[in-house]
């Protein structure tokens, strides 16, 4: 049997409340309101984010198919370096930028490429012997294994400027660096004009400090594109 007298006495309805209880009740009114407008807040902040990334995102991930000389790509949007090239149809000419491992250990480094159909533009390789092997300075630079850095010759109007090229190969791989490797190696200053498998050509614009990975440098280069070929 239950003892009444055991249970908590119940305040009545009418009794008037404590000055500390009113004081706690208007302390949680006061928090909950404030959560309440943060929460508001946070909203508001997603929804316009999301009106801005929606203003945005669909012209950058629109896919272009393009076509260079004989080879049509599947470009997005997002890599096409000038607004007026994102479009479909036959193109001269379209400037890219990606971002490829060719950093030191193989971290990403900032590339930017324009396709242009073979013919268009001699490769660094023809370049080497046609015209900078008449330019070339009797200094001689070190400090890419495997390749050879020859200043051009200031009467050429082209000072500051360095080949850098394999001796030993038949078809070279040859870059023209606005200055030398130690100096800048941070900044797209190396230039490479080279042939792709799709018979197109590619100009090459990348950091010096790629050119520590010259040997592998082609190879990436056409597996990249070769994810955009149709």
């Amino acid at each position: 049997m239950v003892n009444l007298n055991s249970l908590p006495l119940r305040r009545p309805a009418d009794a008037p409340l404590s000055p500390g209880a009113v004081l706690y009740g208007l302390a949680a009114s006061l928090l909950i309101a404030a959560l309440l407008g943060l929460g508001a807040i946070h909203m508001l902040k997603g929804y316009f984010s999301g009106l801005a990334t929606s203003a945005v995102a669909p012209g950058l991930a629109a896919i272009h198919q393009v076509v260079i000389g004989a080879q049509r790509y599947a470009m997005p949007a997002g890599i096409m370096v000038d607004p007026a090239q994102r479009r479909d149809g036959f193109a001269e000419r379209v400037d890219l930028s990606l971002a490829l491992p060719l950093g030191p250990d193989g971290r990403l480094s900032d590339v930017d490429i324009t396709l242009m159909p073979r013919g268009r533009v001699r490769t660094s390789a023809a370049l080497l012997d046609s015209v900078y092997l008449h330019q070339f300075s009797e200094e001689q630079l070190s400090g890419v294994p495997g390749l050879v850095g020859k200043p051009l010759d200031f009467d050429a109007g082209t000072r500051g400027e360095t080949v850098w090229y394999d001796p030993l190969s038949a078809n070279p791989f040859v870059a023209k660096c606005m200055t030398p490797v130690e100096m800048r190696p941070d900044e797209r200053t190396c230039l490479r004009v080279m042939s792709l498998a799709d018979r197109n050509s590619a100009i090459v614009s990348f950091a010096p400090s790629a050119l520590a990975e010259w040997r592998a440098f082609d190879r990436v280069i056409e597996d990249a594109l070769a994810t955009l070929r149709l």
